[in-house]
């Protein structure tokens, strides 16, 4: 099934998920939300669905408590603003099965028309409300790491959700994209290519963007001596955004998406 054709003023709906933990979900959420909302100036609304941790809202909160007691962190975010003009993206957070009408509720209430929503989603498909959650995205970016459990795991979700899920054209999940992270330069070549035959076989679509592995990813800061790293309320340094692929990434999920313009 191929992509809905991007509808003027309906915002795309999208989620970084893995039912198995440890690939980064959540932090690439955060990543790809501060980089194409302050760096690329795309609207974006954060959805955060993962009970009981809600680690994208708590974050946001520590953050904005860190601000409150550094002028050195006031001094970054008001640089940030007058460089882009851009106001924090906003964050909801709710229980999977109330996102659809929490999202409908934010959206009337505040007037903010964000181009791009992006869903942080539980890593089981077991708990309430998660397979209509899923059903109601355009797209689905599932990380995965040459590990054989994670593998595993990841593939057996992935083409479980393709097969019920994006050829079920009564739903509007029109594809899981699978994308390489926490790639170790001393892994053996062979073995990403024995897993991309398995994908190929299996009819999963595969991104061309590799992540490398960086401690920054693990690491919540707002920043450090060398430039923001994951933040809720700043964008990744350029540097970094480039050295880990990020922005590669989003590149490729915007073209994915049909958004290559600046819309």
């Amino acid at each position: 099934m191929e992509s809905n054709n991007k509808q003027p003023n309906v915002p795309v709906r999208i989620a970084v998920c893995n039912q198995k933990g440890g690939v980064g979900k959540s932090t690439f959420t955060t990543l790809l939300a501060s980089h194409l909302h302050y760096s690329l100036g795309r609207d974006v609304l954060v959805v955060d669905c993962d009970y009981p941790q809600w680690s994208i809202h708590a974050q946001r909160e520590r953050e904005l408590a860190a601000v409150e007691q550094s002028d050195y962190y006031k001094l970054m975010m008001v640089r940030q603003f007058r460089q882009t003009g851009r106001k924090l993206w906003p964050v909801v957070r709710c229980m999977p099965a109330d996102a659809g009408t929490e999202v409908g509720r934010f959206l009337s209430s505040s007037g903010y028309r964000p181009s791009i929503i992006l869903y942080d989603l539980p890593g089981t498909v077991n708990a309430e409300g998660v397979i209509g959650s899923l059903s109601s995205l355009d797209r689905l970016f599932v990380p995965m790491k040459a590990d054989k459990v994670v593998m595993e795991s990841t593939l057996s979700f992935a083409r479980t959700l393709h097969l019920t899920l994006v050829q079920n054209g009564a739903v509007r999940l029109a594809g899981v994209h699978l994308f390489w992270t926490m790639i170790d330069r001393r892994e053996r070549t062979p073995l990403y290519g024995q897993y991309e035959e398995v994908i190929r076989q299996l009819g999963l679509p595969l991104m061309w963007t590799h992540v490398p592995y960086r401690s920054k990813f693990n690491k919540e800061l707002l920043a450090d001596g060398t430039g923001v790293g994951r933040s809720t309320l700043l964008a990744p340094e350029r540097s970094f955004a480039a050295d880990a692929q990020l922005d590669a990434l989003a590149s490729e999920i915007l073209s994915i998406l049909n958004m290559t313009d600046n819309g």
